[in-house]
């Protein structure tokens, strides 16, 4: 049925990727959204990619002049060369004199659409933008006068064998999907205000009539010189089974406490308040992968690079390596400036891309914050483990509490997703505020039930003797796990 279905790119391979191939060629598609969402650099990046492969590509704007689609294109870094612009007035000045029993929105409408189609013919173009829809609704009666006069767009334009995006505004008060159902393919692109930080923009394909596509929201931003898109991940979708990696921390009381090495493709948590050294416990699993010539990446949402390299990473951290040979990543991340589409595919990116098999979270709830208006933390991260898991590569996720574990309630409530759970706290002993660790869970075999002494030194860490009973913590409450 969709043999005979030709694909054209967009210019935007992630974009292209959630089309499952890109736009279907010789098709009308509409690309729409409110001012401000990209849509005229959505249409640039089309047609720029168009003119690169030699195609005719022609720009027909009916709200933009050319000196301010010059600029748009110019604040990009683009260059506008082998590209048409042709700047169409929505009412020709001789109209309104030459009608005489028909209204005028009947003969301006049908002039401006005979228009449009024409020099869509004498250009020749195979690649075409046209900006904006608002101007020719604006020139309607009504809606069924509107659908009636795009479908015969729409039949003009199939006789000249090109591919077309038209832009739309959405700046009508009541929605109507007139226009939607008139073309073969919908995209709608959104902008999200948050209460703190940079705006989260995210598209979803609506249909693509007759092709296949991934539904649901994806993530993208508008960068100097590109459009990025970030596809929702289907963990499904991505297995690898060879170069399994089993990891030991190299500290042999640690290693006994957890019960072995962490399973490849299992997750794990690292939960404890504030200071417990639940960072570098992470750490020393990524420098002994590290060490096995293997690679790590490590997302940090609290502290900058400055603090981490002053603990281990200096172990790690290859300053006279390339970025090709390095084998440890680290990546700080702004949590109001990124999006969750955004961080995933950064995630994915070391995986697919430099082959990382240890992938640490620090911390979770610095994580939360970055989607908490979507209310889907678990959703989310069930998802990413089980990629992860698809993948063979492990993750280490840190989350920091005060409390006793409560997993009624985010991010405590991951522990329940999460094959290990590795427990640091605070007691009290001899008037002296000491740590303690204990492996709370192990879905892959069996653990220690100990609660054990936890110190931080300068060479690492280490697990020292059973905590003697009774404990009680700093505050004066009996020591909870």
């Amino acid at each position: 049925m969709h043999a005979d279905i030709e694909r054209i790119q967009t210019g935007i391979p992630e974009l292209d990727a959630v089309l499952r191939g890109g736009l279907i060629r010789r098709r009308v598609h509409l690309i729409e959204g409110r001012p401000g969402t990209g849509k005229t650099t959505l249409g640039l990046r089309y047609l720029i990619h168009g003119a690169s492969l030699g195609e005719g590509c022609l720009y027909l704007t009916l709200s933009e002049s050319r000196e301010e689609l010059l600029a748009n294109a110019h604040s990009h870094g683009w260059n506008l060369d082998g590209i048409e612009i042709e700047e169409i007035m929505p009412i020709a000045p001789d109209t309104r004199a030459s009608q005489t029993i028909l209204l005028p929105t009947d003969s301006e409408l049908s002039a401006l659409v005979a228009r449009i189609a024409e020099r869509i013919a004498h250009s020749g173009a195979r690649r075409v933008v046209i900006d904006s829809m608002v101007e020719v609704r604006l020139l309607a009666r009504d809606s069924a006068h509107y659908r009636r006069q795009i479908i015969d767009l729409r039949q003009r334009l199939a006789e000249f064998q090109a591919t077309v995006i038209l832009l739309d505004d959405l700046t009508s008060d009541g929605r109507e999907f007139e226009l939607q159902s008139a073309v073969h393919g919908v995209v709608t692109l959104e902008q999200l205000e948050r209460s703190f930080g940079a705006t989260r923009r995210r598209l979803r394909v609506v249909k693509l009539r007759g092709g296949d596509f991934q539904s649901g929201w994806h993530d993208y931003a508008i960068k100097k010189s590109e459009i990025l898109v970030f596809p929702s991940l289907i963990a499904q979708e991505h297995h690898r089974d060879d170069d399994v990696l089993d990891i030991l921390s190299k500290v042999d009381s640690l290693d006994r406490l957890v019960g072995g090495a962490l399973i490849a493709g299992s997750s794990t948590m690292v939960v404890g308040p504030s200071g417990s050294g639940k960072s570098t416990l992470a750490l020393q699993y990524a420098l002994s992968v590290v060490e096995s010539g293997r690679q790590v990446g490590y997302f940090t949402f609290d502290e900058s690079e400055v603090t981490l390299r002053s603990r281990m990473v200096e172990h790690m951290h290859q300053d006279d390596a390339t970025d090709e040979q390095r084998l440890f990543h680290l990546q700080r991340v702004n949590p109001s400036r990124i999006s969750p589409g955004e961080f995933i595919w950064n995630v994915r990116r070391l995986v697919e891309d430099r082959g990382a098999r240890l992938i640490i979270i620090d911390c979770i709830n610095s994580y939360l914050d970055v989607i908490r208006e979507e209310k889907s933390l678990l959703l989310q991260m069930n998802e990413l483990f089980s990629y992860l898991s698809n993948m063979n590569v492990t993750s280490i996720i840190v989350g920091a509490h005060s409390a006793r574990l409560d997993t009624s309630k985010e991010p405590d409530a991951l522990s329940i997703i999460t094959d290990n759970i590795i427990s640091l706290r605070y007691y009290e002993h001899d008037n002296v505020v000491r740590k303690a660790i204990c492996m709370l869970k192990r879905r892959h075999g069996r653990h220690e039930h100990d609660v054990r002494e936890f110190h931080l030194t300068d060479a690492g860490i280490e697990i020292g003797a059973r905590v003697a009973v009774p404990v009680v913590e700093s505050g004066g409450m009996p020591l909870e796990f």
